[in-house]
């Protein structure tokens, strides 16, 4: 039978290393391969998950997870990708362009919490949107092209363009109404993921 992450979380926090090694067995590959999607480099993904886990063990007595363990990693592996292209000395322009805004978003967002909260914002959003609008976002955001996303599902690229182009009209609504204080690095976030 397998053991709930919420139990192997409280023996790590009593510095179990059996089942830390449990939860790494259980993520590594997930964790790796979202790294790889957004990365395009498998050192550097492999690089990236393993100092995710090793900063998780650092931390384990402090760790106070809100959401469940697997969207914890996968937003620990998003802000690692954001905070590793920003450390990166690039002039490729779309990449420039993608800094300047996670500089912005860098500014505003202090804290793994409130990056947290924001998953879930966009995760309930996107739940509440047509079938079609939810695949493009999600293959998106693992880092399909607009041609491969378009191959996909059977669409024409402009289609797939202006499926993006929705997307993010509906979430800047959404992200408005429910961070306005925060809405302009939450937005910046979320044209890293959707036109990057």
């Amino acid at each position: 039978m397998e053991i709930a992450d919420s139990i192997l979380l409280s023996r790590i926090r009593e510095d179990d290393h059996s089942a830390f090694d449990l939860l790494f067995e259980r993520y590594w590959e997930r964790s790796y391969r979202a790294a790889k999607a957004r990365l395009d480099d498998e050192a550097q993904a492999q690089d990236l998950v393993q100092e995710i886990f090793i900063k998780l063990w650092q931390r384990r007595q402090s760790l106070a997870i809100q959401t469940s363990f697997e969207q914890y990693l996968l937003s620990a592996v998003r802000l690692s990708v954001i905070s590793y292209f920003r450390s990166q000395k690039v002039t490729h322009v779309r990449l420039e362009d993608a800094l300047q805004r996670v500089e912005l978003l860098e500014n505003s967002i202090h804290d793994h919490a409130g990056y947290l909260e924001l998953e879930q914002t966009l995760e309930q959003a996107v739940k509440h949107m047509p079938e079609m609008l939810q695949k493009v976002y999600q293959l998106r955001s693992e880092n399909h092209s607009v041609k491969a996303i378009a191959s996909e599902l059977g669409l024409a690229e402009q289609t797939v363009k202006n499926y993006i182009s929705e997307v993010l009209r509906r979430l800047r609504i959404v992200i408005s109404e429910k961070h306005p204080e925060q809405s302009a690095a939450y937005l910046a976030l979320i044209l890293f993921v959707l036109y990057n």
